[in-house]
């Protein structure tokens, strides 16, 4: 795995030619990276993106988190509000969330839809041209596909908005906003939004250099980044950037140097979110510049495994024997409750009635007698006789009160019990890192006293963003898409006129 960055910035009084030259200087094209450029092209006609690797868009789930009754909540049937938008996210997300950055996000969420459409994005809203609804939701409201609960519409539920307790901050409303494709009805998964942009800025005068990496940033005589060394197809190159540095480089779930120093528990069990490209090297290169980086612990977590829906109205327990959250939540808040609270001990427990056949999921130990799993697992005597026994008690009255499971999903479990092994031991969790660097609301990266790092600017999986210990699916394409253009922005309106 990559090693920590040694080189330090270098003078720009030591470079006696730039081999290129730009206002605006982008590196990573990601969906931060693609949305910077188009950003930066809005303010100046000078533009350049570099791009070494590739950013984890292409394994996640191609879902934006966006709000406050943009069309496809509308077509739906769905009332949303900025508001209600800003308590659920504020709720999920942390603790530690930069309110400005969430207020400014959640305020700019319809038109952020609209520019994301503008730039080719195919969120089509509601009901195909023949009037039929491109998903039927079940009475309440819900279309189970695997481990997703769809809304209709390309609407996705994504971050347990349906769920105790962000269903008693706001009513629930879906807020995942799926890409269709425009020419039928199929849902458009990984790659679909950042192709999308990518195509957006091929439209532009922006200059997009692959193959080509930075390693360390340009200072000037005051400290101020007015570039970067690297390398290109196995030469040094440097580009001057007149206005801005925008880093969107990726976080750091590939370098497991980090890992040990920030977030240790992801160094063994933890599968791998991303490309081999997050290593880090863009906030070590801006951190030797005086950055600060924060929140670098955190990091969302997510069981590789999830289960069919179905075994929602399981219960999962802990190495003790215990529930330790309401089953029915985002899938993402369980994996991040069993690893970095649970010490990754995580076992769900399901009956006949519930197990799945079809499911390609088998369990590890099965019994009439929860006693016998108790002592095949090694639990506690009687502890997990104990939860079951609580459980089924207000189960069967529709009730949960320790955790508020949804009523639709309780059952009393009956034998025979069939228990799934969810430890990261033998099912590694899917985890990449949300920790990064300081910057404000506009991009601008901030040293440790909270001043500017004059001339560098960052967006993305790079800087720390709207979630911090706490996560919802699109979360990352919706603020790297958002924050990476008013980054893009920012940069090029810096210094321009003069």
């Amino acid at each position: 795995m990559a090693a920590r960055v040694v080189s330090r910035p270098v003078s720009a009084s030591a470079i006696s030619q730039w081999d290129i030259e730009t206002d605006v200087l982008v590196v990573g094209f990601g969906i931060a990276g693609t949305s910077a450029a188009l950003g930066a092209a809005e303010v100046s006609g000078d533009v350049v993106v570099i791009e070494r690797g590739g950013g984890s868009e292409g394994t996640c789930g191609g879902l934006l988190y966006l709000g406050g009754g943009t069309p496809m909540q509308t077509a739906m049937g769905y009332q949303d509000s900025v508001a209600d938008m800003y308590r659920v996210l504020h709720a999920a997300l942390g603790p530690g969330v930069d309110e400005a950055k969430l207020r400014s996000y959640c305020d700019g969420s319809l038109q952020h839809f609209d520019w994301l459409v503008e730039c080719g994005v195919p969120l089509i809203t509601g009901p195909d041209e023949e009037g039929t609804p491109l998903a039927t939701p079940d009475p309440d409201g819900f279309v189970q596909v695997g481990a997703q609960e769809y809304a209709g519409g390309g609407l996705v539920w994504t971050g347990g908005e349906q769920a105790y307790p962000f269903n008693e901050l706001a009513p629930a409303v879906p807020r995942g906003h799926m890409p269709r494709d425009p020419n039928g009805t199929e849902d458009l998964f990984e790659g679909a939004v950042l192709k999308c942009m990518i195509s957006a800025v091929e439209r532009t005068g922006v200059r997009v250099i692959y193959n080509t990496g930075a390693e360390r940033l340009v200072l000037d005589d005051s400290g101020r980044v007015v570039g970067i060394e690297g390398r290109r197809d196995g030469e040094t190159v440097r580009i001057r950037a007149r206005r801005g540095v925008v880093l969107t480089t990726g976080g750091f779930i590939y370098n497991d140097e980090m890992l040990r120093e920030y977030s240790p528990l992801l160094v063994e069990g933890a599968a791998k979110l991303g490309h081999g490209g997050q290593d880090g090297r863009g906030i070590q290169m801006a951190q030797l510049a005086g950055a600060d980086a924060i929140h670098m612990d955190a990091a969302d977590a997510t069981l590789v495994t999830t289960p069919h829906i179905s075994f929602i109205a399981g219960i999962l327990v802990n190495g003790l024997g215990r529930r330790f959250i309401n089953e029915d939540t985002y899938y993402g808040r369980l994996g991040t409750e069993s690893v970095f609270r649970q010490n990754s001990e995580a076992y769900l427990v399901v009956d006949d009635d519930i197990f799945l056949e079809s499911s390609w999921l088998r369990p590890a130990w099965a019994s009439d007698s929860l006693a016998e799993i108790e002592q095949q697992i090694g639990l506690p005597d009687a502890a997990l006789q104990q939860t079951v026994d609580y459980y089924n008690l207000y189960a069967g009255k529709g009730e949960d009160p320790l955790f508020h499971k949804g009523p639709r999903w309780l059952k009393p479990l009956n034998p025979p019990y069939a228990v799934l092994d969810l430890r990261n031991r033998s099912m590694p969790t899917s985890a990449f890192t949300l920790g990064g660097l300081h910057t404000d609301p506009g991009g601008q990266v901030l040293d440790v006293q909270g001043q500017p790092v004059r001339g560098l600017y960052s967006a993305g999986r790079a800087s720390s963003g709207l979630a911090v210990y706490g996560y919802c699916s699109g979360i990352s394409l919706g603020d790297g898409s958002f924050f990476g253009r008013l980054a893009g922005q920012t940069a090029a309106s810096d210094g321009a006129g003069e």
